[in-house]
């Protein structure tokens, strides 16, 4: 679901209102083996900042051999070389604690940004701090293409430890604390939480600063010492619990098994932060990374433009965004790029006809743009066809998406669906479990993989995936795996017991088919059509949701795109002075009815 309370979420939402910058001049284009930076300042800069990101990686591949390294598409880094420059790009990174902010990460479903300031971590090549953000985010970005789910503690925890790793000469340092602020220091002067009801906590920002700030240090100060701690065989019982998670084993339940009892482990830990120094992991530099030999290339201005609007289209900074693509189009009316970020532009204002049209321009000069082979295909009518011939066509189209680009996982979501529209339920099962071996992060492809199970009968099965995502997704990822658990029969559902969630009393729940929203800049109405019966709600600052199913992604909008599918929200009784009664509401993403009987056959996919 998309409204996960995520670090990197409340700080791409203080950004959502950021002006861009004119790019009249084009920028630089360096291509390491496994990133690319697009900069307008030095082209030594930008190499340096690529060969940082390649040392983070190569950390990343000493620690965690066999994993995935790399999303489908190369993480674009945006390297502005002044205050001027980043300021104009992202305003609000000037205001408050992102005074001196080194960058900021932007993640996405299509697309991985960062944004890198020159000003900041060039002027102290030593100052590894600055760097931290960016490593932090970088490190959640590796460990959510491999994990299934993490709780927040580690999550945290190993971005934050990972966040300080040092790079000097031949060497690289891991798990040392900041030099900035003393984790150490911040210990010393703060009660930890007992690890019983840390480990268990499912927010990491308050309203309280210093209540934050704690979380962080202790989940870095946890992470250190179960990594570097006495008994802890370097890291191996950290691997063991890993391996219990993602097995999807309870959390307390893979803590003991790892760590032995909780209390004696919190016992040892308390111990550990009172250390004078903490140990610091020194691995040896990779002699392959040379920075002079990174491609360099000058972008024209229309790609320039392009590149930008990308990135900004990921912060809603709309107006900005039609000035930027307009102006690439106006200088290069052949740039495929540009057209598919129109395409997606037009999209999201609910221009359809437009976007399609700009998807077919793109195709019509790269046919390897794969974003607008499938943006094209799910806007067209063959979509929502329920002819066997169309949902044949609209396959072959996935198909043709995937042998594109292999790892892209919302084609296989959407290759799921039409094999269960067409019966092929082993089928549709083989591609669900792709996608969530391709995004594990997603809580919503564990859903589908349940749901499709559910489908051939295999209700305990179907039941293991309900608890796993209830127990471990908040609202609205919980409500949809209890949807999920609820239509499974009693006596099929096995030993295991989804936990319920902790809703305010006076909290309500509706659901039914979207007939209409309406959309005004604070205001949301929606009205839905339970059973014959229609019922509108009304709110201000209405929290939204969607199914991770759902193939828009980064481009999901509220005001558009959303009749049709079935919506469930949560009210209360309405408000005397305003009549105000909705608090949230959430998309659904129901599959297709089969249009015959599954084979008997049973899938024999191992499903840890």
């Amino acid at each position: 679901m998309a409204n996960r309370p995520k670090l990197f979420a409340l700080m791409v939402f203080l950004l959502l209102c950021g002006a861009a910058f004119g790019a009249d001049k084009p920028w630089l284009e360096i291509r390491s083996p496994h990133f690319r930076v697009i900069t307008n300042g030095s082209e030594g800069d930008g190499r340096h900042i690529a060969g940082q990101f390649e040392l983070m990686r190569s950390v990343f591949v000493s620690q965690f051999p066999g994993f995935r390294f790399d999303p489908p598409e190369p993480l674009l880094i945006l390297a502005p070389r002044d205050q001027d420059t980043a300021r104009a790009l992202v305003p609000q990174m000037w205001n408050g604690r992102y005074l001196k902010m080194a960058g900021m990460s932007i993640p996405g479903w299509e697309k991985q940004y960062a944004l890198v300031r020159l000003d900041t971590v060039i002027s102290d090549r030593n100052d590894v701090d600055a760097y931290h953000t960016l490593y932090h985010e970088y490190t959640h970005q590796f460990l959510h293409m491999n994990f299934r789910w993490l709780p927040l503690w580690l999550d945290e925890g190993l971005a934050d430890f990972y966040g300080y790793t040092r790079f000097e000469k031949d060497k690289m340092y891991i798990g040392a604390p900041s030099k900035s602020l003393s984790q150490v220091d911040f210990l010393d002067n703060r009660e930890s939480l007992p690890l019983k009801t840390f480990i268990t906590r499912r927010y990491s920002i308050s309203q309280d600063e210093i209540d934050t700030q704690m979380f962080y240090t202790q989940a870095w100060a946890l992470t250190h010492f179960l990594t570097f701690g006495p008994g802890m065989d370097g890291g191996d019982r950290l691997k063991r619990f890993f391996n219990e998670l993602q097995r999807g084993v309870e959390q307390q339940k893979a803590f003991v098994d790892a760590f032995g009892s909780i209390e004696a482990a919190d016992a040892e830990y308390q111990k550990y932060i009172q250390r004078f120094a903490f140990t610091t992991g020194v691995l040896p530099a990779p002699t392959n990374i040379q920075e002079k030999t990174f491609a360099t290339r000058r972008l024209s201005v229309a790609e320039t433009q392009a590149e930008l609007a990308g990135f900004e289209m990921r912060l809603r900074n709309w107006d900005q965004v039609h000035q930027r693509i307009d102006a690439a189009l106006k200088d290069d009316s052949k740039l495929a790029l540009a057209h598919e970020e129109m395409g997606f532009l037009e999209f999201n204002e609910g221009k359809d006809k437009d976007a399609v049209q700009e998807f077919s321009q793109a195709l019509d000069v790269d046919n390897k743009m794969y974003l607008s082979l499938f943006a094209r295909l799910m806007i067209s009518p063959l979509a929502t066809s329920d002819v066997p011939a169309d949902r044949e066509a609209l396959k072959q189209g996935l198909l043709k998406v995937i042998d594109i680009n292999p790892e892209f996982a919302a084609a296989y979501v959407e290759l799921a669906k039409v094999s269960v529209a067409q019966g092929d339920l082993a089928k549709a099962f083989s591609y669900s479990r792709k996608a969530e071996q391709l995004a594990p992060f997603r809580a919503g492809y564990h859903t589908l993989s349940g749901e499709i199970l559910r489908r051939m009968g295999r209700d305990r099965d179907a039941a293991a995936f309900a608890v796993f995502v209830a127990d471990r997704w908040g609202v609205p990822d919980h409500d949809e795996a209890m949807e999920l658990w609820n239509r499974i029969p009693k006596a099929s559902r096995g030993d295991e017991v989804p936990q319920k969630p902790s809703y305010a009393e006076d909290w309500k729940v509706a659901e039914g088919v979207v007939k209409s929203v309406t959309c005004h800049e604070h205001d949301f109405t929606v009205t839905l059509d339970g059973g014959g019966q229609l019922r509108t709600f009304h709110g201000k600052s209405v929290g939204t949701g969607f199914s991770d199913t759902l193939w828009v992604g980064d481009h999901f909008n509220r005001c558009f795109h959303v009749n049709g599918l079935r919506g469930v929200v949560h009210y209360k009784s309405p408000d005397k002075a305003t009549g105000d009664d909705l608090i949230n509401v959430s998309f659904r993403d129901d599959l297709p009815a089969t249009q015959k009987p599954a084979a008997a056959a049973r899938v024999q996919t191992h499903i840890p």
